[in-house]
């Protein structure tokens, strides 16, 4: 269902279980006081004399939006159907064609404690969450900040802001983030910032290295070179951007001499990978940096002034990466 902002009031109702999502739920509820809208969810179920199924198949039909937060949990299940009540709200959402957002929490970059994961269930779960991949554009997150930061973007396009709510801008979200990341990236790896850039040269195939530290798809991601436009910022290092390739679909078709507004992910491992790129083809021995090794003294080239050698062979501990969610022409 396309996404269209109506000055109507709407109603947004929020499922997802209550014990390890109470800080998200907080911050979602929150973020929506900043709009014209009505909201509903347990919080406010209270006492009443329908069954708990009723009452919550009653909200989603009353409401216009419905957003299901999925962590590691599958929930408590309705006796006849063996189901969760979130599965069972989910589906009351489909069969009255609301408007649905989905977000799945990152379990690779992530931290649930052990005690807040239902081992017994994981399977039901599991399958829950295919079922929401193979019908829809899901989108993760990897704490409740990074949740609302999210789903902020889709507010704003679907619900009418109040006249007193003020936003934060987004560039000077991607500056904090950034200053940041690069003291503790471990705490911020996977949140999601705004940036404006130029794509520089043609994509390149990423190493099975890199791909296998990041969980990339091996062979079906890209990895392009980029400006950033804005915000500016003193760190140098994200000089490149990484492809899946759902994005690479839609990348691959735009007029990369133009600058473009991409929301990415920053992303931190502990290990170093040497290897960005590959080219596919069979050699005898594959040494990344060859190329510097046996340089002829007298043809005055020296590596340490060569820009690509800096780009992947730096020194330092860990490796960072940034990873294209969205893109967007700029107006």
């Amino acid at each position: 269902m396309a996404a269209k902002k109506s000055t109507t009031k709407k109603t947004v109702f929020i499922s997802s279980t209550f014990v390890d999502l109470k800080e998200e739920r907080k911050k979602v509820w929150d973020t929506l006081e900043q709009f014209d809208v009505a909201v509903k969810g347990m919080e406010q179920f209270g006492a009443r004399k329908t069954t708990p199924l009723a009452t919550c198949i009653l909200e989603v039909e009353q409401s216009d939006i419905y957003v299901g937060i999925l962590g590691m949990r599958y929930g408590s299940e309705e006796p006849t159907s063996g189901k969760s009540y979130s599965q069972l709200e989910y589906e009351k959402a489909v069969e009255q064609n609301k408007e649905i957002l989905i977000y799945l929490i990152d379990e690779e970059t992530s931290h649930v404690t052990p005690n807040l994961i239902q081992y017994d269930k994981i399977q039901k779960l599991n399958n829950f969450k295919a079922i929401l991949r193979d019908k829809h554009t899901v989108d993760t997150f990897s704490n409740p900040q990074d949740l609302v930061t999210k789903l902020q973007r889709k507010f704003k396009e679907l619900l009418t802001p109040k006249v007193t709510a003020v936003t934060e801008d987004e560039y000077e979200n991607t500056r904090k983030v950034i200053n940041l990341f690069f003291l503790v990236p471990a705490a911020y790896s996977g949140r999601e910032i705004k940036l404006k850039v130029k794509f520089v040269g043609q994509p390149q195939p990423v190493s099975k290295a890199i791909c296998q530290s990041f969980n990339f798809e091996f062979g079906k991601t890209v990895v392009c070179k980029i400006e950033v436009v804005h915000p500016t910022f003193k760190f140098q290092n994200f000089r490149h951007i990484f492809i899946e390739f759902e994005q690479f679909k839609k990348f691959i078709t735009l007029n990369r001499s133009v600058e473009y507004e991409v929301f990415a992910k920053v992303l931190f491992k502990g290990d170093k990978v040497k290897n960005l790129t590959t080219d596919f083809k069979d050699k005898m021995e594959r040494i990344y940096n060859e190329r510097f090794q046996d340089h002829d003294p007298a043809d005055n080239y020296d590596p340490r002034e060569d820009e690509d050698y800096y780009d992947v062979l730096n020194e330092g501990d860990g490796q960072i990466a940034l990873n294209l969610t969205s893109i967007t022409p700029t107006k």
